[in-house]
């Protein structure tokens, strides 16, 4: 899925926002933590962000 996003300027910061429908969608929340990955090619700059998903209690079981 390719979703098209502009950063938001906070002070001295720029963020990606999600958009509260994909947030719900995997599952995002507040306590939510991210590793970034970032890969440079020739043209184009790739960020990755990668969360771990939470395991629900029919799979703890």
């Amino acid at each position: 899925m390719t979703l098209d996003v502009k950063p938001v300027r906070l002070r001295d910061s720029l963020y990606l926002l999600i958009p509260v429908d994909i947030a719900r969608l995997i599952g995002i929340a507040s306590s939510s933590k991210f590793l970034l990955s970032i890969s440079e090619g020739e043209q184009t700059v790739r960020l990755v962000y990668e969360m771990k998903k939470l395991e629900t209690a029919s799979k703890m079981a």
